[in-house]
């Protein structure tokens, strides 16, 4: 309700229809009322993309540093983690919503240019350890006898990860990779070399799923 001073053509103080009267610096001016803000819902598509951001997100963001590293080389004003996430939401989810999953075997836990082994073996030693064994490829493209190799595994049952890098030279053929806080759990296992200075690294290969 509006108060009309000085008849029906005077100034008014309230609310009349979409506009409000009042005194400002000793002037009767009006404004109209703010237009009510529009609450959009997210649509189909934006519900699910934000699952996969979820599923995605929870599943990398224990590996951040690692990630930090191993996608270096291809994070351009954004950090390897977030490169990282780019890439693995886009191609290593499966799955129907709401059932997303992670497609282990897409996953790429780091990206580069040199090259890596044409397969990689992996076995458990022990409870406590893993094996990997490979054919040295050295002096294939930019491949060297000193690049070293990385590996890291999860556990899907409590999603955890675990990596080590610089566990032997690639002209080695093998490396152990100690899990004792992973006992006697089953993991999938991930694969890849780095260069001696750190410039360079592979395409990890996902060597697979391995019982502790």
């Amino acid at each position: 309700m509006a108060i009309l001073y000085g008849g029906i053509n005077g100034p008014f103080s309230g609310k009349v229809g979409a506009v409000v009267g009042y005194k400002w610096k000793n002037k009767s001016v009006m404004r109209g009322l703010p237009s009510a803000k529009k609450v959009r819902r997210p649509s189909p598509l934006q519900i699910q993309q934000h699952a996969k951001f979820r599923l995605m997100n929870a599943f990398l963001i224990p590996l951040t540093k690692f990630l930090n590293i191993t996608y270096n080389n291809f994070a351009v004003d954004m950090s390897g983690y977030n490169k990282a996430f780019s890439f693995n939401v886009k191609n290593a989810i499966g799955g129907i919503f709401p059932d997303f999953m992670i497609d282990f075997p897409m996953v790429l836990v780091s990206r580069g240019d040199l090259p890596n082994v044409l397969s990689a073996n992996v076995s458990s030693l022990t409870a406590e350890s893993l094996k990997f064994s490979w054919t040295d490829n050295s002096g294939k493209g930019k491949a060297k006898s000193t690049d070293m190799a990385f590996a890291a595994v999860y556990n899907e049952e409590n999603g955890q990860w675990s990596y080590k890098m610089n566990l032997s030279a690639r002209n080695a053929g093998e490396c152990i990779m100690d899990l004792s806080s992973f006992k006697a759990k089953v993991v999938h296992s991930y694969f890849g070399f780095i260069s001696a200075d750190g410039k360079e690294i592979t395409d990890s290969i996902y060597t697979g799923l391995v019982n502790l």
